[in-house]
């Protein structure tokens, strides 16, 4: 497996300042790049590269994923797994701090601090010597309402 090691960003959302990152690591920046990158910049909650490019008229879907690939490289997204489907995206400089949850009957998805996981970030980190990341695939379980629906459907 290929782990392609991401720079942090921190908040770098000046459009100006992403261009000129993408060309100081080699890559060309012309009208395609620039109309992906204000469509990214244009979202404030997660997104599919699909529902990217349904946006964008004219540009292959194929594009979004590259132009997001190269984003994602010097820290302006993060894709996460939700579970099966599509990965999400994220701009770094709304989502750094938040987690996500996924009900494995509806679907729901929940985006959380990632503050609520630190009890058992410490305990992987004390008990196993192991570093919990949590920000490249959600945490799997089920939702109130699937577990209520669970617990009044009779056995069978």
């Amino acid at each position: 497996m290929t782990t392609v090691r991401r720079r942090h960003a921190g908040d770098l959302v000046d459009p100006d300042a992403i261009v000129a990152r993408l060309r100081d690591e080699g890559h060309t920046v012309g009208t395609t790049r620039r109309r992906i990158l204000e469509a990214v910049r244009a979202k404030q909650r997660a997104f599919t590269a699909d529902e990217l490019a349904d946006t964008l008229d004219d540009v292959h879907v194929a594009t979004v994923y590259r132009t997001l690939g190269l984003l994602e490289e010097i820290g302006v997204v993060r894709h996460v797994h939700l579970s099966h489907g599509p990965a999400i995206y994220e701009r770094t400089a709304i989502s750094s701090d938040l987690r996500h949850l996924v009900c494995e009957i509806c679907g729901r998805h929940v985006a959380v601090p990632k503050r609520v996981f630190d009890s058992a970030r410490r305990t992987l980190a004390r008990d196993y010597d192991f570093v919990l990341d949590g920000s490249h695939f959600a945490i799997v379980g089920r939702c109130r309402t699937c577990v209520d629906d669970a617990e009044s459907t009779p056995d069978v």
